[in-house]
C-alpha cells in the first residue's frame, strides 16, 4: 500500500477510533488496516497510535501525522482536480448529512435527478437531527441551518428561508382570530427545541417588530413532527419555507399573520479542508441550483 493511501486509512482510523469502521469505508479487510498503521508507524519510526482492548489513543507524533496527513490529503485532491479538469465524471461513495426535514424536503426530491446526471456515484445520506461531527463521521459535506458553531469547517452560504407562522385551515375558527402577534399569546402553538426562537417568536412586517411569548403546548425537536402536529391541528407552528411550502401550496396549511415573518434561516454547506472532492463539489453545485431560497 502507498504511502498516502496508508495516511487516509490511519487518518479514518484515528478519527472514527476503531480499526474496522475504516477498514470498512476503505473496502479493505481489517488487518490490513492494521499492517498499514504499522508500516506507517515502522517507516516513521513513530508510535503514532496506543491501543488498548477499550480504546485507541492517539500520541503526540500521531497528532502531528493527523494535521500532515490532512493536508497532503487536500493537496492530492487539489492536485487531481487541476490535472484532471473540471470535466471529469464523479464517482466513488458521497457522504452527505442533513437534518431529516431538510433532507426530506429538498435533497431527496434532486436524488434521482442526481444520479441519473451521475451514476457512477453512490449517496450515503445521513438524516439525523443532531449535529454531527463532520470529521468524526466522514461526512463529505453537510447543510446546516442557522448559525455556524464549528470555525474548524469551510462553508459556503446559499441563501435564506423566509420564516412563516402557519396553521391548520380551520385553526382560527376553533381557536379565534389572529390579527396581531400578540394574538398568538392567547392560541396554542407548537414550538421547536432546536430552535433559537423557543417560545418566545419575533415577527416583524418590515416597519415594525413585535416579540410574543408563546404558549407551546407541544415541544419538538424534529421539523417533519412539527409540520405533521400543524396539520393536525394541534397548534400554530413558526416554520422555515421549505418544510411548510408543498402544505402550502395544497391547502393544508394556512399562514397566519400574511404580513408578518420572523427572521429568515440561513442554509449553509459546511466541509472539512480547504477543497471539496470533485463527487462533492458537483453534488453542492446541483443541489443549490434547486433550492428554494432567496438569495
Amino acid at each position: 500500500m502507498d504511502r498516502l493511501s496508508a495516511l487516509r486509512l490511519f487518518l479514518r482510523v484515528a478519527e472514527t477510533g476503531s480499526f474496522s469502521r475504516a477498514a470498512a469505508e476503505a473496502g479493505v479487510a481489517q488487518s490490513a488496516a492494521s499492517r498499514a498503521v504499522s508500516g506507517l508507524e515502522a517507516d516513521l519510526g513513530a508510535i503514532l497510535l496506543t491501543r488498548t482492548t477499550r480504546r485507541l489513543a492517539l500520541t503526540e507524533a500521531g497528532l502531528k501525522a493527523c494535521d500532515h496527513a490532512r493536508a497532503m490529503i487536500a493537496e492530492d485532491e487539489a492536485l487531481e482536480l487541476a490535472v484532471r479538469g473540471a470535466g471529469q465524471e464523479p464517482v466513488g461513495l458521497l457522504r452527505v448529512s442533513a437534518s431529516v426535514a431538510f433532507a426530506r424536503a429538498e435533497l431527496v426530491p434532486a436524488t434521482a435527478a442526481f444520479l441519473a446526471r451521475w451514476p457512477r456515484v453512490r449517496l450515503d445520506l445521513a438524516a439525523r437531527d443532531d449535529r454531527i461531527d463532520l470529521i468524526a463521521e466522514g461526512a463529505d459535506l453537510a447543510f446546516r441551518l442557522g448559525e455556524l458553531e464549528d470555525s474548524r469547517l469551510t462553508a459556503r452560504r446559499l441563501g435564506v428561508y423566509p420564516r412563516l407562522v402557519v396553521a391548520a385551515p380551520d385553526f382560527e375558527a376553533r381557536h379565534g382570530a389572529v390579527r396581531t402577534p400578540r394574538d398568538l399569546a392567547a392560541v396554542p402553538c407548537i414550538s421547536l427545541t432546536t430552535s433559537a426562537s423557543g417560545r418566545r417568536w419575533a415577527l416583524t412586517d418590515g416597519r415594525r417588530r413585535q416579540e410574543v411569548e408563546i404558549d407551546a403546548v407541544v415541544r419538538t425537536a424534529n421539523g417533519d413532527v412539527l409540520a405533521d402536529l400543524a396539520r393536525c391541528g394541534q397548534g400554530a407552528i413558526l416554520a422555515p419555507g421549505f418544510l411548510v411550502a408543498a402544505d402550502l401550496a395544497a391547502g393544508r396549511l394556512v399562514r397566519l399573520l400574511p404580513d408578518w415573518s420572523a427572521p429568515p434561516l440561513t442554509v449553509q454547506a459546511v466541509w472539512n479542508g480547504r477543497t471539496l472532492p470533485r463527487k462533492a463539489r458537483v453534488y453542492l453545485d446541483f443541489i443549490a441550483a434547486r433550492l428554494a431560497v432567496e438569495r
